[in-house]
């Protein structure tokens, strides 16, 4: 075939790629990156395939030398060398469902840019990419302005907003090269929908890395531009800019800016940035022990288990398994050392030495009507684009949408430093295939390699995803027995089985009671290959804390079915202790891991044990209220009322009557307080019982009667009502009730 036909079926498999954002298959395990990251594999893999052909057969073609392309190799070498040092090789190559960034998939974005930068030679084909892009982006927009969901098709308005700081980028560059001066303001439409769209995501850190890229472009504007009254406003502009922030942020203690929802979401003092910089702590106390190649790619889990700090739940009671750092550059140091952040930031360092060198050649004002003015107004562009990547990066982590945004950005640089085309046709080349019959054998054994790899790496795990929701289902519809046999089926040994085995695990852990729907001897066997998955999970990684607690809570689920074959029972609950011991030991600074060492102590009879780990999960984070409502709950199930007192009473103050849901549980702690006449906490109890049983009249009567009691006279004017609407017999006694005529509470 001709070059210019290998050329459009290459460009044409880039643009197409792009369009692949919109897929999710609900069929699938997490839909919105497995159907993605699959699909651009597989498409990837083929593009390959022509690619080779492509510049084996016509040499001018071939990726010419650039210290991004060096740079890039670089930092896949040294996630290849820490995955040679992994502590989970498996996670560090394959990666996980939930994320898909393990080298493997990678890879494929190295060859997303390989091809981009071999096939895309000319604006008029750049624009076609980009005109391509800023239409996926704008639909995108649209679909999550007027969709059910914000995030529209990418599932995560982190993602999406990243993925709008790179559209909004390449749409202005269309517009500064649109020749047509009026036309070209018709780029201002998709310009204001993403832009809508972003504020809608109201993500922190793409925020601040948009303002920050606009604040640096501003800057830069103020000191290259062609007209001087344009510099000193742009400097001023910055200047400005500056005070205004730091004025603003003074004043977080004040009232109107903790009244201020969305000021107050970009300070320090949000929740989530609290955790973050507990989790980033943990990595600087552990970088030494890694410093070189790291703990592995994709396994930083391990490094935030290890040193994980319990004052966590001072911000967040949920989320607390952090797979990543949420910060880019934390994240490469921690799991690929020194060698991959360096690595990593010669890609960056490579593309603004490039931008610089650039503007140079260009020997222009950035500003000026002519093409070189242009030129380097583009490349301040680029460098303000690099600029708020790589701020909001410090909060985040790569993603599929950003991995294809970086790689267009790093190709259309290289585009903008090819050399000439003489320099171009003066260098030697080889050509490899001379004759077009080799070429066609050769396109032949490549895209047969392509289809069997793609069905080996790719559509298997593809139909094990299907298989996985299938099994899902089915168990969570009833369907117990068949939905274990969908993932007996499902679960046949491909790279990301681990993540099909968890959902099983969880989905049975979770849901204990629907065991009892089958036979004895069909449980038993369920159980055990449930145990199995997990202690495949386990072998995989022996110091994964969440796949320990996983194996735990499954025989500890074995041990509870069990409970009246003696022999049985004590076999899984000794194991489910070893195992629970083991989670302990890689993430020894969890509190939450205590409370479930308690439960399994309890369970059987060893009393003194339990009390000991769950004082010791207080000793964590005395601020932490779950584990003063689990020493508590212990007290009350050895029936000792006077030691209950002191870690109920803190367990209530600390609002931990929020996470009570038994209600036989919650009314013995009522009578406690009803014999300490502690209404504020009687109150508490009471209320959280109306919570638990909305449609119980008796309930609502007696809360009633609390209020009324405890001086909220409103309050129980409402409770009141809402009995009587239950049931509309206790209007009556509610009368009685304030008229003080003697009746017995509702209920007794």
């Amino acid at each position: 075939m001709s070059a210019k036909v290998y050329l459009r079926l290459l460009q044409g498999g880039v643009i197409a790629s792009l369009f692949i954002v919109f897929f999710v298959f609900r069929d699938l395990l997490f839909p919105y990156i497995t159907s993605k990251q699959l699909s651009f594999n597989i498409l990837m893999e083929f593009l390959l395939a022509v690619w080779l052909v492509l510049v084996l057969r016509y040499p001018e073609y071939r990726p010419r030398r650039s210290h991004l392309t060096f740079g890039l190799l670089a930092f896949f070498l040294a996630i290849l060398a820490s995955c040679a040092v992994s502590v989970d090789i498996g996670l560090s190559f394959w990666g996980d469902a939930e994320r898909m960034l393990g080298l493997f998939h990678l890879l494929h974005f190295l060859i997303f840019y390989l091809v981009l930068i071999s096939v895309f030679r000319s604006w008029p084909e750049w624009r076609a990419l980009f005109m391509s892009s800023v239409l996926v982006a704008t639909l995108v927009s649209l679909a999550g302005i007027f969709g059910p969901e914000v995030y529209s098709s990418i599932g995560n308005t982190t993602y999406v907003s990243a993925y709008i700081i790179f559209n909004l980028c390449f749409l202005l560059i269309l517009f500064f090269r649109s020749e047509n001066r009026s036309w070209r303001w018709l780029y201002a439409l998709p310009a204001l929908i993403m832009l809508y769209e972003f504020w809608l995501c109201r993500t922190s850190g793409a925020i601040i890395g948009l303002l920050v890229g606009a604040w640096l472009l501003s800057l830069l504007l103020g000191l290259t531009h062609q007209n001087r009254l344009w510099r000193r406003v742009n400097l001023a502009a910055s200047l400005a800019a500056v005070l205004l922030v730091i004025a603003i942020f003074s004043q977080q203690q004040s009232a109107w800016f903790q009244g201020n929802s969305f000021l107050r979401s970009l300070s320090f003092q949000k929740a989530t940035f609290q955790t973050r910089l507990i989790s980033w702590r943990a990595a600087a106390v552990d970088f030494h022990n890694h410093w070189l190649f790291g703990t592995g790619f994709g396994n930083y889990a391990i490094i935030f288990d290890q040193h994980f700090d319990s004052k966590f739940f001072d911000y967040l009671k949920t989320e607390s398994y952090f797979d990543r750092a949420h910060n880019n550059l934390i994240d490469i140091a921690s799991t690929t050392g020194v060698v991959g952040l360096l690595s990593y930031l010669s890609v960056l360092v490579a593309a603004l030495y490039y931008l610089r060198r650039n503007f140079k050649r260009n020997g222009a004002y950035a500003g000026t009507a002519d093409p070189a003015g242009r030129r380097n107004l583009e490349i301040l562009l680029l460098v303000a684009l690099i600029a708020a990547y790589f701020i909001q990066n410090l909060v985040v982590f790569d993603s599929y949408v950003t991995y294809i945004g970086l790689m267009m950005m790093l190709g259309f640089i290289y585009w903008q430093s090819a050399p000439s085309a003489d320099e171009m046709a003066a260098a030697p080349v080889r050509r490899f295939l001379v004759s077009r019959q080799w070429e066609g054998v050769a396109a032949v054994i490549l895209i047969m390699l392509a289809y069997i790899f793609a069905s080996q790496y790719n559509l298997k795990p593809w139909r094990m995803f299907q298989g996985v929701i299938v099994g899902y289902t089915d168990i969570l519809s009833g369907r117990f027995t068949s939905g274990v046999l969908a993932y007996q089926k499902a679960l046949v040994g491909t790279p990301l089985d681990r993540d099909g085995r968890v959902t099983l695990i969880n989905l049975l852990n979770a849901n204990q009671a629907s065991l009892d729907n089958v036979p004895k001897e069909g449980a038993n066997a369920v159980l055990d290959y449930v145990i199995g998955l997990a202690e495949e999970n386990v072998a995989e990684n022996p110091d994964d804390s969440l796949m320990q607690l996983q194996l735990a809570q499954v025989l500890d689920a074995a041990a509870r079915f069990n409970y009246q074959d003696l022999e049985k029972f004590n076999d899984y609950s000794r194991r489910s202790l070893q195992a629970m011991d083991r989670a302990i030991a890689a993430s020894p600074g969890r509190a939450p891991l205590y409370l479930i060492q308690t439960q399994m102590l309890l369970l059987r009879g060893d009393k003194e044990e339990a009390v000991k780990s769950v004082e010791y999960a207080i000793s964590l984070n005395p601020r932490y209220e779950e584990p003063y409502c689990r020493l508590a709950q212990v007290y009350l199930i050895l029936d000792d009322d006077a030691k209950m007192s002191a870690p109920l009473d803190k367990c209530l103050d600390l609002g931990g009557v929020d996470g009570m849901y038994v209600s036989q549980m919650i009314e013995k702690y009522v009578n406690h307080y009803i014999a300490k006449t502690d209404y504020p906490r009687i109150t508490k109890l009471a209320e959280r019982l109306s919570q638990l049983n909305p449609d119980n009249a008796p309930v609502w009567f007696n809360l009633a009667k609390i209020y009324w009691v405890s001086g909220q006279t409103a309050s129980a004017e409402a409770a009141a009502a809402q009995a009587a609407k239950l049931s509309p017999d206790l209007a009556a006694q509610w009368q009685a009730f304030l008229d003080g005529t003697p009746t017995q509470p509702a209920g007794e």
